[in-house]
């Protein structure tokens, strides 16, 4: 394959951007760099001080889009080509060895962090290490039950992995652009027309995410195209510098200060109840692409700002301290998890330790890793020998995530002599989640999802929230035996309550009154003999509660589920964390809500409706236990287990039974 998909006669049309230096270095924008790196660290640390701080990794995507167009442009005049095999051997060398060093030290870390899951680490680097991880993150954002994002060392790499599938495509659109270019423009429109094709590409790119964010906000965060604006707005910046002369100067000043101002307010108003990226992300966007733009005329305001020595230091170890940050803050959050101290708190000691230690750690990675690497001459003469260092360097990041995965520590003690995987423990789940029998977030539709005696004479409808899955496979035993069919109407997060609900994060919820209309219609139609609700304890008025009761009670009798108590820590990971089930205990005083549902009380029921509630079972004498009659108790922290569910059939029987209705 050729190295080049280009011409090699220069372009005279594509004029580099203004320069500071013959090199066109840029301190601004390592200032800028520090900027961004600064806010997203504070953003991770103490949420609550800086809630939109993770606005910076958008202003990183705006960075790399400027700089790498402008790379590829200067290439264009030097040499009318791109030489793609030349430009992936520098990111090779950029990138590779900095992330695969923290990858593998993750891993190694890991070893000594008794709660973590380390073969669900092991699938997490090995995703991270081939730069596929945003488009994993995706799939399991949209999974209900996947793992706090919190508890994940390797989240902040789905951002590598966009801009590595940028670096990846870019370069490849715009050296066959120049190519035909040659063939079918003037040299004259070169410019032009790779302007206008970027524009068209970031306005449809924008127009996606918009609506992404809008049906599928988790998908919209992480998918590389709906990003791909971001990018393209860096890239339209610096085609566009390639035509205007050194009159922006008189304007620069008082743009960049404007467009500074308007990253800090993006930092303080935007939050993780915003509906982000979408609309919301495109004012910081716009903003860092002005501020490149207008921001490194010499001598303006914003460009002396941004050039401080300090700040450029930080945006020299920017990428280095971005990959340390992240892991050793959540390693010190579970490290803390039992002592007490809540570290996303401002004075919490563990965040500024670790922020502390992944700075060193940055600076250290820098000097010894990331400067050697870059600018080293025998890499730079052989690009063989890049390509063959860039692959073993994937090829240890994905080694370690194998080793992982195989064989890092996964059992825990049940405190009774056994042993059970740490992974099972988080998939001992009902067979409905499989089935697709619990809708997803942006799910309306579903299946017929019959249980029990698929022909009984009789049905039962199970619906509510996935806390309604609780009791499903109790009720799939008591159905089976007592001859009744079972239809499961379950979605996530989707209270089965008459109001409008949100995401956890304030978002709109429209699939969720979607489904239950849906839903509530069916039910007219059948009739069913019986309908058990239930649902996740809940900030929503009691009388909406009771408007949805007397719907179902003007259906059929209703048996409406107390809901079960959500425990301070996943039995499992205080299994891993303690190795002694004995320590896993709390009191269900502690953690049961004086809201919990339902609200409304027995005397208030309308006619048909009556409340069930097992709690002392699933607590015995007022204490829940990590490990209860053998079994762990919940797959995560608010979900039964299916092994504890079937120990409660018994009082599924007796509620399906000729004298329970």
């Amino acid at each position: 394959m050729s190295r080049t998909l280009a011409s090699a006669e220069p372009s005279p049309t594509l004029r580099a951007a203004p320069r500071h230096d013959a090199a066109g270095f840029r301190p601004d924008i390592e200032g800028l760099r520090a900027l961004c790196v600064g806010a997203v660290v504070a953003f991770h640390a103490f949420p609550a001080m800086l809630p939109g701080g993770f606005i910076g990794v958008d202003v990183f995507f705006v960075i790399s889009g400027f700089l790498i167009t402008q790379l590829l442009l200067r290439e264009i005049e030097a040499t009318g080509r791109i030489d793609l095999v030349d430009f992936w051997a520098r990111r090779i060398r950029r990138i590779l060895p900095a992330a695969t060093l923290v990858l593998c030290a993750t891993a190694v870390m890991a070893l000594f962090v008794s709660s973590i899951d380390a073969r669900l680490l092991g699938r997490h680097l090995i995703a991270a290490a081939l730069f596929y991880y945003n488009w994993r993150q995706a799939g399991e954002a949209v999974d209900y039950l996947a793992q706090d994002d919190r508890d994940n060392p390797l989240l902040h790499y789905w951002s590598l992995a966009v801009e590595e599938q940028f670096y990846l495509f870019w370069p490849l659109l715009l050296a066959g652009s120049v190519l035909l270019l040659k063939r079918c423009a003037p040299r004259q429109a070169a410019g032009a027309v790779i302007g206008f094709m970027i524009g068209v590409i970031a306005v449809v790119s924008l127009i996606y995410c918009v609506a992404v964010t809008s049906s599928n906000p988790a998908l919209a965060f992480f998918d590389t195209f709906a990003r791909a604006w971001q990018l393209l707005a860096g890239a339209m910046a610096a085609v566009v510098a390639n035509g205007v002369g050194d009159h922006r100067q008189r304007v620069s000043g008082a743009i960049g200060v404007a467009c500074i101002g308007v990253l800090i307010a993006s930092c303080l108003v935007i939050s993780e109840r915003t509906a982000y990226p979408g609309v919301a992300a495109v004012a910081p966007t716009l903003a860092a692409a002005l501020l490149l733009f207008f921001g490194g005329a010499p001598g303006t305001l914003p460009s002396t700002m941004l050039s401080a020595a300090p700040l450029r230091y930080v945006g020299r170890i920017s990428f280095s301290w971005y990959l340390w940050h992240w892991p050793l803050i959540v390693f010190a959050g579970m490290s803390a998890a039992g002592t007490g101290e809540a570290p996303g708190e401002p004075g919490s000691a563990p965040a500024w330790i670790a922020i502390a230690v992944s700075f060193s750690l940055a600076a250290a990675t820098y000097q010894f890793v990331e400067r050697p690497f870059r600018h080293s001459a025998a890499l730079k003469a052989s690009r063989p020998k890049t390509y063959m260092i860039g692959g073993l360097l994937i090829a240890a990041g994905a080694a370690s995530g194998l080793a992982m995965k195989a064989f890092g520590p996964d059992a825990v003690a049940l405190g009774n002599g056994s042993f059970m995987s740490l992974t099972a423990i988080k998939q001992d789940r009902p067979v409905i989640y499989s089935d697709r029998c619990l809708l997803r977030f942006v799910d309306v539709d579903y299946a017929s999802c019959v249980y029990g005696a698929k022909d009984g004479a009789k049905s039962v409808v199970l619906f509510g929230d996935s806390h309604a899955g609780n009791w499903f496979s109790a009720l799939d035993i008591a159905a089976e035996k007592q001859g009744w069919r079972l239809l499961v109407r379950i979605k996530a997060s989707c209270r089965p309550i008459e109001a409008a609900q949100v995401h956890g994060n304030g978002q709109a919820y429209p699939e969720c009154e979607a489904w239950r209309r849906r839903v509530m219609a069916e039910l007219k139609g059948t009739k069913p003999d019986l309908v058990v609700v239930s649902s996740m304890t809940n900030p929503l008025p009691a009388a909406s509660e009771q408007v949805t009761f007397s719907q179902l009670a003007s259906i059929a009798p209703t048996v409406v589920m107390r809901d079960t108590p959500v425990l301070p820590e996943a039995p499992g990971d205080c299994l891993k964390r303690t190795g002694n089930a004995g320590e896993c205990v709390w009191r269900f005083e502690d953690l049961r809500s004086p809201n919990s549902y339902p609200k409304t009380q027995s005397a208030e029921l309308p006619a048909g409706v009556s409340i069930l509630d097992v709690n002392p079972r699933i607590c015995p004498d007022g204490v829940c236990r990590a490990v209860t009659d053998g079994r762990v108790l919940m797959s995560d922290k608010h979900h039964l287990s299916d092994s504890f569910s079937h120990t409660l059939a018994g009082e599924f029987v007796r509620l399906l039974a000729p004298t329970g209705k």
